[in-house]
């Protein structure tokens, strides 16, 4: 009895925190669609979820989730998936395995999900643009998991987040940070350039010729070809793999030649600013990307804060999705 009526003070705690608003999306399918106010609602109840770490919630029982994930994952399938059912969502998984041997359009196989009338569909693929397509047709929520070399709505969510709290502000006016890799390739860099520049923070970039984005300082960001110049003074050294699972190993001549030039060492890292933290989106390439001593256990890393707040972020998301598509199944969700 006691751990019920502490579940229902948690979820009272957490509709309260809502206090009936709702996301200006019925969709997370890019930043770009995210107002202030959205942004704010998200990271206030992700505050309230990350306290709460694994309570088993029932603010979405009725709902179901399917994690639709044409292109591999270990930390974003998994932690959607725990996310969700921490909810009282009901989930499943669907890979592309079926579908590529069949011969089966992308379109078919959304349809066929949509037609089981579940209320959220997580999409991950290797093609830009996916999520977006998806989210035309059909009546599920529709949150984008990576698409191509586009975005990655929740993994900037959840680092906008990590530094907002390192530095105790609602924003990152005066702040500066530095992303530092294979920027061309990354998903990742293309939601947080988005969020960082709506919460006001100076954004540096340092990488090869090669993987740097053309006309990236139309995104807002000052561009550096020596890493050392670039770290100077900055808050925040945000570092990217090379994603050679999409080519990227044919833009450097290689690995070691780019660690010696790009990758973050404790002495490099001495160069920023004396309270910056150190951020990677993982998985990391230890000794490539960042050095193994800086990874997990150094006082400036905040590599595991990351994953932490991408739970958090993640039940903050789908419970305010599952709140927009209510009206559309509202018919089938057991209140």
């Amino acid at each position: 009895m006691a751990e019920t009526n502490e579940k229902v003070a948690y979820e009272d705690e957490l509709i309260a925190l809502r206090d009936g608003r709702d996301l200006s999306v019925f969709d997370l399918t890019s930043v770009d669609y995210l107002t202030a106010e959205d942004l704010e609602l998200i990271f206030t109840l992700a505050r309230k979820f990350k306290e709460l770490k694994t309570a088993k919630l029932s603010l979405c029982k009725g709902h179901s989730q399917v994690n639709v994930f044409f292109e591999s994952s270990t930390r974003t399938q998994s932690s959607f998936d725990l996310s969700a059912k921490h909810l009282g969502m009901d989930t499943t998984n669907v890979g592309s395995g079926n579908r590529d041997k069949k011969g089966e359009s992308i379109l078919d196989t959304i349809e066929t999900l949509g037609a089981y009338n579940v209320h959220t569909l997580i999409i991950r693929s290797a093609e830009a643009g996916v999520a977006e397509f998806v989210a035309r047709h059909v009546p599920a929520a529709v949150v984008n998991a990576g698409d191509g070399w586009h975005e990655h709505p929740t993994q900037g969510l959840l680092d906008a987040l990590t530094m907002l709290d390192h530095f105790g502000t609602v924003d990152l006016e005066g702040k500066t940070v530095l992303v530092v890799g294979d920027l061309l390739h990354s998903r990742v860099f293309g939601s947080l350039v988005r969020i960082l520049v709506k919460l006001g923070a100076s954004v540096r970039v340092a990488a090869p010729r090669t993987m740097m984005p053309a006309h990236v300082e139309r995104f807002g960001c000052t561009h550096f070809d020596n890493v050392d110049e670039a770290l100077f003074q900055a808050d925040v050294v945000y570092t990217l793999r090379v994603q050679e699972e999409r080519g990227a190993g044919g833009f450097i001549p290689t690995l070691r030649e780019y660690s010696k030039t790009f990758g973050i060492s404790e002495k490099r890292l001495s160069l920023a600013a004396k309270d910056a933290i150190l951020m990677h989106p993982g998985p990391v390439v230890r000794d490539i990307d960042v050095h193994s001593a800086l990874v997990s256990r150094h006082p400036q890393s905040r590599v595991l804060a990351q994953v932490e707040n991408g739970m958090a972020v993640r039940k903050a998301v789908l419970y305010l999705l599952a709140m927009r598509s209510d009206e559309r199944f509202k018919p089938y969700i057991q209140l």
